[in-house]
């Protein structure tokens, strides 16, 4: 029986990659999976959400379930009052989470400068918006298919940058 001989650089190549497979089915490029870890993917529902920003340290309380509406939380960050609320839900799995902040300006609606709003629009990513007296100010974070505890906590951080921000702007009207 007569052998052909071996290509050495076809099975240096075929070697190199069944090791680099091994590799990663063994470690680094396996999915992630979902747990406590802060690097894991967690659950896009409102209860995952809810102890994620108390892990962070937040003050949060999960309001009362309502047919009508969408599931909320209320945060309580420093002297932050935040609304925040899940979109798109089906069974009890949500697609987005949004953070909202108020301030009320219904005795004095001449105070609120619509050009104020639309100057941080163009300029940040949460958004400005003034609505039946008083300005509000919004940010969204997608969390369809579940989200890391680190991305939700430097997206949280992030909007109360934000809210100090805009505060400090609207003390100054």
């Amino acid at each position: 029986m007569k052998t052909k001989p071996v290509n050495k650089v076809l099975l240096s190549a075929a070697l190199l990659l069944t090791s680099a497979l091994g590799v990663a089915s063994a470690g680094g490029a396996a999915a992630p999976t979902v747990g406590g870890s802060t690097g894991q993917i967690q659950a896009a529902t409102p209860n995952s959400v809810a102890a994620a920003l108390r892990e962070a340290g937040y003050k949060v309380t999960v309001n009362p379930a309502n047919p009508d509406e969408d599931p909320s939380l209320s945060v309580t960050a420093g002297d932050y009052e935040i609304d925040v609320w899940f979109s798109n839900c089906k069974g009890n799995v949500c697609t987005r989470v949004t953070a909202s902040s108020y301030w009320d300006y219904s005795d004095d609606e001449d105070a609120l400068d619509v050009e104020l709003t639309n100057e941080w629009n163009g300029n940040y990513y949460t958004q400005a918006y003034i609505y039946e007296g008083s300005y509000y100010l919004d940010t969204t974070m997608v969390i369809a298919g579940g989200y890391t505890k680190t991305a939700l906590k430097a997206w949280m951080t992030e909007y109360l940058d934000d809210v100090s921000t805009f505060e400090e702007s609207l003390d100054e009207e």
